[in-house]
């Protein structure tokens, strides 16, 4: 029984592979569904940015597309619609760097929200690293299982390809992690941090990133067992989930950054649903992940809000605890601090 799991895992890795019907199923309606969720992604970003650029939108551009190109690569390999190898190599290896760096990155961009305003470089240059060394050793690996004498090659690839897949499960626990693990941090220094405005945006920041860590864990589950085909799918469905998940979670603790705490400036009702008016007149209201992302997004990320439609204060109390909170992270997550927004 292992020896076939074993043979079935490396035949997947070759060009000559085919799939049973079942499998077949499988594996397109899970690609099908990753595409449509990124198509989702990739319409709100340009919905919601003012200005295109930043490393904040880029990423999240080069993820989403990353998923897709992910997608067809697997499709055309899968069901014989390309002969060409290298095209298959371009399309699954390219777009599994977007997918896989660009998340990671968008991640990263963002994390300094919470983190007293300090950039974690050693995280990002850990994600750079992993792109060049990991995917970049896996691509040269599945290019020479996909060659005309492919044996040699993949005695190391079926290695290395699980390598591969649990060091990335890894580097997304460990920035989800960071989220949780920070989130909680942030509630217990200050009272300001607890209210039920805040509570409710870092309750969905720990709850997608615990979310985000599972769909890691059945990726992971997948690999071990030997099921090639349908772990590279369902990583390309799951890969679309986590980012439609953490566009809508990034966005509100963006939003509430930018905005504060103060529940009036934005006639936001806690119990029930917030509306405001955008930049066109249209109102727009709060998801089911809270606040609405439907408002415009200048090229750092952080929200715009139409400033004719806030009531305006002037006066304005903070309290932070001492020597629990930075006043740092507080200009942080009071959008004060403008430097630490970029």
């Amino acid at each position: 029984m292992a020896s076939q799991q074993m043979s079935d895992r490396v035949e997947g890795m070759t060009t000559n592979h085919t799939l049973s019907h079942k499998t077949s199923l499988v594996v397109i309606v899970f690609l099908a569904l990753a595409v449509s969720h990124t198509l989702e992604v990739f319409v709100k970003i340009f919905r919601l940015f003012r200005t295109y650029h930043g490393v904040y939108f880029y990423t999240l551009i080069a993820a989403s597309v990353g998923i897709a190109i992910h997608a067809f690569g697997y499709f055309i390999r899968n069901y014989g619609i390309s002969d060409s190898a290298p095209l298959e190599i371009a399309l699954a290896c390219g777009g599994g760097m977007l997918m896989i760096t660009g998340q990671s990155i968008v991640l990263w961009s963002r994390l300094h929200l919470i983190s007293s305003g300090k950039r974690d470089w050693w995280l990002l240059c850990m994600i750079i690293a992993a792109c060049i060394i990991v995917q970049g050793g896996a691509t040269a690996l599945f290019a020479g299982s996909n060659s005309p004498n492919p044996k040699r090659w993949l005695q190391i690839y079926e290695k290395w390809e699980i390598f591969q897949v649990t060091w990335f499960v890894f580097q997304e626990c460990l920035i989800s992690g960071l989220y949780i693990y920070r989130t909680f941090a942030l509630m217990r220094s200050s009272a300001a941090f607890r209210g039920p405005h805040a509570k409710r945006v870092f309750n969905h920041l720990i709850i997608v990133n615990t979310v985000v860590i599972l769909l890691d864990v059945t990726i992971l589950v997948l690999q071990y067992i030997g099921l090639y085909e349908i772990q590279t799918s369902w990583k390309t469905l799951a890969y679309a989930i986590k980012l439609k998940l953490e566009f809508e979670v990034l966005n509100q603790l963006i939003a509430f950054a930018t905005r504060g705490f103060d529940a009036h400036a934005e006639s936001h009702d806690i119990s029930g649903s917030a509306a405001l008016k955008d930049d066109t007149g249209d109102l727009t209201r709060d998801s089911r992940f809270g606040h609405s992302v439907h408002l415009r997004m200048d090229n750092d990320g952080t929200t715009a809000l139409p400033m004719g439609n806030v009531m305006k204060k002037t006066d304005i109390q903070i309290s932070v605890e001492p020597d629990t909170l930075s006043e740092r992270s507080a200009k942080v997550l009071y959008g004060r601090d403008s430097g630490a927004m970029c």
